[in-house]
């Protein structure tokens, strides 16, 4: 078994940076709703498409202008500069109910998270991947945003016990949670494992967990009245609050980034991230890194028959066997893969990062949990 170290500590040297404007956003509307369409001229905050799933956010435009064209893939806005915004909605002033989920969900925050009180509420304080530190950024720099977050998620939820989880040796507080410390060593910091380090369960009944990241975004929510149009990334050291919507090759551009052909560029982090498809596609809400690996630096991923070495199953915290999972999605045998324990998966991403004939595990276990979503079925029946 190879034993690496996959610490999640990183030393922050400076404040959150503005990403430079772009003059074009490319805002992701796949399996969305769109709510606009070409020639409509937009204001920040406008919404621009919402999911078809209950509870989940609505999606907004992160600058001014006008649509100027829409795909399968994406919706394109040409940035006029202006300053013009959305009137904000005062949701701190309204009572716990319907109204309030419908107006927290109009501002981009997912919801699903809050629809039933819950004894215990985890926020999830470890950075989520190696190389990415907002959630560290965060706790140093947003703590007015995460008291109106959290005060916010306890009205919601009404829980009975609140714990911020940290690295071990912080000493970092909310008002309103006490403070408990976990390793700071990946995947702990995955909520599943995060909630066991606490409660000594994975997946108990009446605890909830969120991340710093969605606190944080909530408490701006609160505080300004306005939807979620941004997203802090870590990029290249530093972290960035970037305007949703902002293509890739406007971010290499604006930070001298040279990227060449064969690289992979990947949104999110090294572990769980998804390698774009083109410099143009825009960032996501919710991808909070940004990493480019060069074409030499590692072995290309391939459609390669599994050797049976058996590292995914040692590597896999779920303790599930990846190897077989990935056989049956790569041959749509998905009833046999929920069988393997399919729906136990973390998405970690260990099993591919540390498998040596370079199958593509991650996105075989994403691609069949997604086929049985797609059919209507429940991700964990």
């Amino acid at each position: 078994m190879l034993k690496i170290r996959y610490p999640l500590d990183s030393q922050l040297a400076n404040s959150i940076r503005e990403m430079t404007p772009p003059k074009e956003l490319h805002v992701n509307v796949r399996n969305l709703v769109l709510k606009v369409g070409k020639g409509a001229e937009l204001r920040k905050g406008d919404i621009v498409a919402e999911h078809p799933s209950k509870g989940v956010g609505a999606f907004h435009a992160s600058a001014c202008g006008k649509v100027s064209g829409v795909n399968y893939h994406s919706l394109t806005v040409k940035c006029s500069g202006k300053a013009e915004t959305v009137d904000p909605v005062n949701v701190e002033t309204m009572g716990k109910g319907l109204e309030l989920m419908r107006a927290l969900q109009g501002l981009g925050v997912n919801v699903a998270q809050f629809e039933s009180d819950v004894d215990v509420l985890v926020v999830n304080g470890q950075n989520p991947e190696p190389g990415i530190s907002v959630a560290q950024q965060i706790l140093r720099d947003g703590r007015e945003e995460l008291r109106a977050g959290l005060d916010m998620a306890r009205r919601l939820l009404s829980p009975g016990r609140t714990v911020l989880a940290v690295p071990k040796g912080e000493e970092t507080t909310i008002p309103g949670a006490e403070t408990v410390g976990v390793k700071a060593k990946y995947p702990y910091s995955l909520d599943a494992l995060v909630v066991r380090a606490i409660t000594g369960k994975e997946f108990p009944e009446g605890v909830r967990a969120i991340s710093v990241m969605d606190l944080y975004d909530l408490g701006r929510v609160v505080q300004t009245g306005l939807p979620i149009t941004e997203t802090l990334m870590s990029i290249a050291g530093h972290n960035y609050r970037v305007p949703i919507g902002t293509p890739v090759g406007h971010i290499l551009n604006a930070l001298s980034m040279a990227v060449f052909p064969g690289d992979i560029a990947v949104l999110g982090g090294p572990f769980r991230g998804e390698a774009i498809y083109s410099l143009d596609q825009g960032v996501k809400k919710g991808d909070h890194g940004l990493f480019v690996t060069s074409s030499d630096a590692i072995p290309a991923v391939q459609d390669a028959a599994c050797i049976n070495c058996g590292e995914c199953v040692l590597q896999c915290p779920a303790r599930i066997q990846p190897h077989l999972i990935s056989r049956c999605a790569e041959y749509e045998r998905f009833d046999e893969a929920v069988r393997y324990g399919l729906n136990s998966c973390f998405e970690c991403g260990l099993c591919a990062f540390n498998c040596f004939a370079r199958r593509p595990l991650l996105q075989y276990i994403r691609f069949a949990k997604a086929q049985i979503l797609a059919k209507g079925r429940d991700a964990r029946s």
